[in-house]
């Protein structure tokens, strides 16, 4: 049941993270998400390199904005992003086109180099190796590898049943058909009143109430927008839109069989003092999702997503505690969401089982009246 309460907070950590980043020159608040069956070069101007990019265009920057370390005016003119007036904005190019060709020469176009690869969170990479902090090895010994998955180590499908049976049973579990939640979003020494809300099968919507206004991120099953006050609305993209698909699935628990085409155990590994197990969630054409859970509690721990783009996989953890009964489920009343370029938490104070949740607050609010942009 953990994996809902999540959900929500995984698209709007990277979409708060990106404001506050980038403030007004942001990208995402200057331009419009290219709807799915338009290329890049049809919405946005001045688009050389990426022209056949769809929805993925606005995860390309971030990857770039997290592979760099830098924010959106190190290669844009504020309220002017399809001007060519800065070199490092030239520079990108060159590098995406020279990445391309890596890929394409030497890896038969298998993703295998990207911008992080050499930039390591650098806008300048680093030619000479740095001398690290760490106790030094011997030349002559192997580093220490990842703990293997041994024999005497659960399979994928009884992981799945224990946490199932420790957040309250299947029978628990299906009787939920819609959760309210209120708390406080924090970011940074930021705090602010929020609501999550589920409904079942496939509605999900996080609210944040700023001092100006509220942020909205909602998804009604077919398809998902993003409000911000004074900003134009936007719709979601594909990785956003899976994320939220999986977060409205109040039953996700027991549909993780359903959803992913092969559950796998990949290792053994360490949060903190929980020992915990990893499963990698596979889908067809799509990144895997890793699922923590700890070992002595059954409970999901940690949750690790990318989101493709044509550059490189943007990755989002989710880490979860304060686990408490909502209608006979446990459900994390703490989950901090963090990227590359940011992070938050929410802490949830009260919630509501099965609670009526009107339609209309997941529904896409009518475009104000007024001039286009351009006219």
């Amino acid at each position: 049941m953990q994996l809902q309460g999540h959900r929500p907070t995984r698209v709007t950590v990277a979409i708060f993270a990106g404001i506050l980043l980038c403030s007004s020159t942001s990208l995402a608040q200057n331009q419009p998400l290219p709807s799915p069956d338009k290329k890049g070069s049809e919405v946005f101007k001045n688009v050389q390199v990426l022209k056949d990019v769809p929805s993925e265009l606005l995860p390309t920057m971030q990857f770039i904005t997290s592979s760099l370390g830098v924010q959106c005016e190190y290669c844009h003119s504020e309220n002017a992003f399809d001007k060519d007036d800065k070199k490092p904005k030239q520079t990108a190019r060159k590098m995406m086109q020279m990445m391309f060709a890596i890929n394409s020469n030497n890896f038969d176009s298998q993703q295998k180099v990207t911008c992080y690869s050499c930039h390591r969170g650098s806008p300048k990479p680093l030619a000479i190796p740095l001398i690290g902090e760490s106790v030094p090895r011997p030349l002559n010994e192997a580093a220490p590898a990842e703990q293997p998955v041994t024999r005497d180590l659960p399979r994928a499908d009884e992981i799945v049943q224990e946490y199932i049976a420790a957040i309250g049973g299947s029978s628990a579990i299906g009787k939920l058909q819609s959760v309210t939640e209120s708390g406080t979003f924090h970011a940074g020494p930021r705090q602010f009143p929020v609501e999550v809300l589920k409904k079942s099968p496939d509605h999900v919507a996080t609210v944040t109430h700023w001092p100006n206004g509220d942020s909205i991120t909602a998804f009604d099953g077919k398809s998902g927008w993003i409000a911000f006050p004074g900003r134009p609305l936007r719709p979601m993209n594909t990785a956003d839109m899976d994320a939220s698909r999986m977060d409205a699935d109040l039953h996700f628990p027991l549909d993780l069989a359903k959803i992913f085409a092969e559950l796998r155990l990949e290792k053994a590994a360490k949060i903190g003092d929980k020992d915990t197990l990893v499963i990698s969630g596979q889908r067809p054409g799509q990144p895997p999702v890793e699922m923590y859970f700890d070992v002595q509690s059954g409970l999901l721990v940690r949750i690790v997503r990318y989101a493709e783009s044509p550059l490189g996989r943007n990755p989002t953890q989710i880490d979860y505690s304060d686990y408490l009964d909502v209608g006979g489920v446990k459900m994390p009343f703490q989950w901090t969401s963090a990227t590359p370029t940011g992070r938050s938490t929410i802490q949830i104070e009260s919630a509501q089982p099965n609670t009526p949740i009107p339609d209309d607050r997941f529904r896409k609010p009518a475009a104000p009246a007024g001039p286009t942009p351009g006219s």
